[in-house]
């Protein structure tokens, strides 16, 4: 298998600022250079943001792939071969300058609203609003890693000049006590127990979801407030839902819990996030908030003691995917989310996961003797969390953190349960491979993995790294509530664990 570096710190060291405010901007050609590295890094995934796609979409490009194809055409286009190292670092130090300024934020945000507009990626107002909720977050990132005075002349003159390492390969370390001989799972025995466990996962609450609007419409998400109304030759939005680019209304959410009695009684629920709706050009906080507090009560009332486990989505936060590591402070950080995911599911985890799910928002407990509970983050391994072009290196030490957990079950002899969002198939490379390595490893430990993210009903297999030829675990990937796009609101499954798990 090949082998892996470690890539560098959190950071980047800091370097001389320009300080005249003429070079905030700078002449047309700098302003020209800086937009277009700009749009090389945000319009490829806004184009898959706004197109309606196929419910299980192909994984996203990785973004040294993107790169690779673009630099060459914007070298091209704008005239650097002749670029030397100390202009070009020279002109990326003012540039980095310029996107602190508030000035220079507002007119990278009007450049790419009319670039969004020109290019017909999403309506005009889908454009304003989208540029509005993210410009702030995304010049933050920028100025911290993808316009480094270093990493942008790496990028566009080669490694003589500066080093890009966005995304490059990288380690967690396993612990040196010898892997145990692999062991088939066993049948459970004639009459041995059963546990039943209820799986939630993408129910996309839209609170602003209106009967009789345009199922159809031009936005990104249609059947609400600003949808309008349908052509006469078409009908509007149904009561319960509709078959379109739409999400539900809470009263479809409610007749689907109040509906779970015949399937019951549960022991526990794995709850696998996706909140709010798809409307992420248009979400502040406090709708966020608002999704998190409403489904949680809607779950408590139905589900009444039955303790449930959530995972955090990539639509719980705004903007959307926006999960930056916890070394982001301030403003920035996602202290809002995890602080109120903590006091809306306290009465379900036990006090000591409550440390973790506020720092990164991953969690374990026990819900039994002899089964450990680990729900991850997976956010930290998204493609679209544009926080990670700071620094990809196992966000908030997650996956070395997982590893120590799952050596303490191994020495316990219990069994583990993983939970999370986007699976790992989904991830970008070396967290993807990085957890492969630790699954390969802990194989007779591990007893099942539960995620959502793709509102279809799947599984990913995972395979012995010697042969590839051996399986060795399965990830159960549950279908969606919301019927967003195209699909129809499946009742969630349950899972049945049958006998000892140790």
């Amino acid at each position: 298998m090949p082998r892996h570096g470690v890539s560098p710190g959190q950071g980047h060291p800091g370097c001389g600022r320009e300080t005249e405010s003429d070079r905030s901007r700078g002449s047309p050609r700098l302003r020209l250079l800086w937009t277009g590295l700009a749009l090389a890094l945000a319009l490829p995934d806004s184009l898959v943001l706004w197109a309606p796609a196929g419910a299980h979409p192909l994984p996203a490009q990785s973004h040294p792939a993107r790169f690779g194809r673009l630099v060459p055409q914007l070298r091209n286009a704008f005239g650097w071969w002749n670029l030397t190292c100390p202009v070009c670092k020279g002109l990326f130090t003012a540039i980095d300058f310029g996107l602190k300024k508030e000035p220079g934020v507002a007119w990278v945000g009007s450049m790419a609203t009319k670039l969004c507009k020109l290019l017909k990626i999403a309506p005009p107002t889908v454009c304003q609003s989208a540029v509005q909720l993210f410009e702030d977050d995304m010049v933050e990132v920028w100025t911290r890693s993808v316009l480094s005075p270093s990493e942008a002349c790496g990028l566009l003159l080669g490694s003589t000049c500066g080093h890009w390492d966005i995304f490059s390969s990288w380690n967690i370390s396993l612990p040196a006590v010898p892997k145990p001989s692999p062991q088939p799972p066993k049948p459970p025995a004639p009459g041995a127990p059963v546990s039943r466990i209820l799986f939630l996962t993408d129910l996309h609450w839209d609170h602003d979801y209106l009967e009789g609007t345009d199922p159809d419409c031009e936005n990104p998400l249609c059947c609400r407030q600003d949808s309008g109304l349908p052509p006469a030759s078409r009908p509007g939005a149904g009561y319960w839902g509709e078959y379109s680019k739409c999400d539900l209304p809470l009263r479809t959410l409610e007749s689907l819990l109040s509906g779970l009695g015949p399937a019951g009684p549960f022991d526990m629920v794995y709850w696998t996030g996706d909140i709010p709706a798809h409307n992420v050009w248009h979400q502040s906080r406090q709708d966020q908030l608002r999704a998190l507090t409403t489904v949680t009560a809607l779950v408590k009332k139905f589900l009444g003691p039955v303790p449930v486990y959530p995972a955090v989505g990539n639509h719980e936060s705004t903007p959307v995917n926006g999960f930056p590591p916890p070394f982001i402070e301030g403003n920035y950080s996602s202290s809002w989310l995890y602080e109120a995911m903590a006091k809306a599911w306290e009465s379900w985890l036990p006090a000591e996961t409550l440390h973790t799910l506020r720092i990164g928002g991953f969690y374990a407990l026990s819900p039994r003797p002899g089964l450990r509970l680990i729900s991850l983050n997976m956010n930290f391994c998204s493609r679209e969390n544009f926080w990670l072009l700071i620094n990809s290196t196992d966000p908030a030490g997650q996956l070395q953190w997982l590893v120590g957990e799952l050596q303490a079950a191994e020495d316990r002899g219990d069994k583990v349960h993983i939970i999370g969002h986007i699976p790992p198939g989904h991830c970008l490379k070396s967290w993807s491979w990085n957890y492969y390595r630790i699954i390969a490893r802990y194989e007779n430990t591990l007893a099942g993995q539960f995620f959502g993210h793709t509102h279809v009903d799947e599984f990913e297999v995972f395979y012995d790294e010697e042969t590839l030829s051996r399986p060795l675990s399965v990830a159960f990937l549950a279908p969606s509530a919301t019927t967003y796009i195209g699909l129809n609101p499946v009742s969630p499954p349950s899972l049945q664990v049958t006998g000892s798990t140790k």
